[in-house]
């Protein structure tokens, strides 16, 4: 097969294509990309890709696009993909970006392949499921609290003496309103974070002192699943910009989770660092750990590692904590192997004082 019918093929293609070379530059634009763009593939021919989404073509902006902060020969072999918003001042559109490395046909590694799909259709379908679960999780609440305080009244001897075979089963319903009204505000929670209705207090805070508030209240649970919760904090970290109430929502979260997972007379980490700019909080366990093929969706919604836990979960923790880190502009991620524990570790800007 020719150049001339390879790129035929490229150019039929809905979805946009290109190819840069070891110096980040562009060998090739399919037809597809040069019409979103608004570009002319031969002047762009050897010209800095980063220029497409960038300053050089001002008509377009990406926001977290590989291109950015592209390396070829660094990148190497490393496959990964991302969503991106692609905006030329007049719409923006919703796209996913896959970037794999570029071989020649004698297998030496000379650039890097990104492709471009439009994900508006889905985008669209998916803000109109959130928005039916945010309306039906609403509805829920209201009955689900009556239930739930109705079975209270009765617990509590209000309507009389109860057998202990209805007791039990009262017990039984007292605990699964609780778990229902649980995922019903986590629902909430993640539909407000995910539509940018989240309302964050921003303020100077110390993490470390965020970080032993939410162990101390974690100090019973750990204490009835045998597990010791062990600090490791630094004197004199610089503080953090951010919401008190929603960081303790994190921490509380990973570190439940690292209860959750770990065995018996376990060991559960919590260490704080500065790291060039950011303030690092890492929630270390002894569990069974997490198969390399579940971290990239470990953060995604309903999500289970599939491994051995103490109490059910909403599938939702993870989700909303990493909404909660990513709407504070900072980053998080999960290391692990299976038999050697798991690691959660994000980050948050160190606080900088704002001219008056």
């Amino acid at each position: 097969m020719n150049d001339s019918s390879s790129t035929s093929i490229l150019d039929s293609l809905t979805s946009g294509i290109l190819a840069v070379d070891l110096d980040s530059r562009v060998l090739f634009v399919s037809a597809a990309l040069c019409r979103r763009l608004g570009i002319d593939r031969d002047a762009w021919l050897g010209k800095p890709a980063a220029g497409l989404f960038g300053p050089a073509n001002p008509r377009i902006s990406a926001k977290r696009s590989a291109l950015y902060r592209l390396d070829p020969r660094r990148d190497g072999p490393k496959s990964e993909y991302r969503e991106i918003e692609w905006s030329d001042g007049n719409r923006i559109v919703h796209l996913r970006e896959d970037s794999s490395p570029l071989y020649d046909q004698a297998g030496q590694l000379t650039g890097r392949l990104f492709a471009y799909h439009d994900l508006s259709w889905e985008k669209t379908i998916d803000q109109m499921k959130s928005e039916f679960i945010s309306v039906a999780s609403h509805e829920l609440r209201t009955p689900m609290t009556s239930i739930k305080g109705s079975v209270d009244l009765i617990l509590g001897g209000c309507v009389g003496e109860v057998s202990s075979e209805a007791l039990e089963l009262l017990e039984v319903a007292h605990s699964a309103c609780d778990r229902m009204i649980r995922l019903i505000n986590n629902i909430l929670d993640l539909s407000k974070i995910e539509a940018g209705q989240i309302q964050l207090n921003l303020e100077w805070i110390d993490l470390a002192i965020v970080v032993e508030r939410s162990l101390r209240s974690l100090n019973a649970l750990a204490g009835q699943a045998g597990i010791k919760l062990k600090q490791n904090f630094p004197n004199g970290l610089p503080p953090v910009e951010a919401d008190r109430d929603r960081i303790e929502q994190v921490i509380t979260n990973l570190v439940s989770n690292a209860i959750k997972f770990s065995p018996a007379n376990g060991e559960v980490e919590i260490c704080l660092s500065a790291d060039n700019g950011w303030i690092r909080c890492s929630v270390s366990d002894q569990g069974c750990g997490i198969a390399e093929k579940d971290l990239s969706r470990i953060f995604g919604k309903f999500q289970q590692a599939g491994l051995p836990q103490r109490g059910a979960g909403t599938g939702l923790g993870l989700a909303i904590t990493y909404a909660l880190v990513t709407e504070h502009k900072g980053k998080i991620w999960a290391e692990s192997r299976i038999g050697e524990g798991s690691r959660f570790v994000f980050c948050l800007p160190v606080a900088v004082r704002r001219e008056a």
